[in-house]
């Protein structure tokens, strides 16, 4: 049995691969599920994302870097929510 700290290890590394051999909506899913462990993970797929697919002239800011920005906002809020629900309860 994988550990809660091991998998979390696990799909972020495949985050990070990911990119490079899955259509983007199989991205974005990984990218969400690794940022529940470890936030950061969504900006840098994010990053990654744009750095592989950007073209200039399409768009004036790089979306997927936004989107990755937006989405480890979110988890870093709702990482902070839990545990302070689960500390107080």
């Amino acid at each position: 049995m994988i550990s809660g700290k091991k998998f979390g290890q696990v799909i972020s590394i495949f985050a990070l691969i990911a990119p490079f051999f899955f259509p983007w909506k199989y991205v974005v899913l990984f990218a969400v599920v690794a940022s529940v462990w470890n936030p950061p993970v969504a900006l840098a797929v994010g990053l990654l994302f744009d750095a592989i697919y950007f073209v200039h002239g399409a768009s004036i800011i790089p979306v997927e870097s936004v989107w990755g920005f937006v989405i480890m906002l979110i988890s870093l809020l709702m990482r902070r929510l839990a545990r302070t629900y689960l500390f107080v309860s």
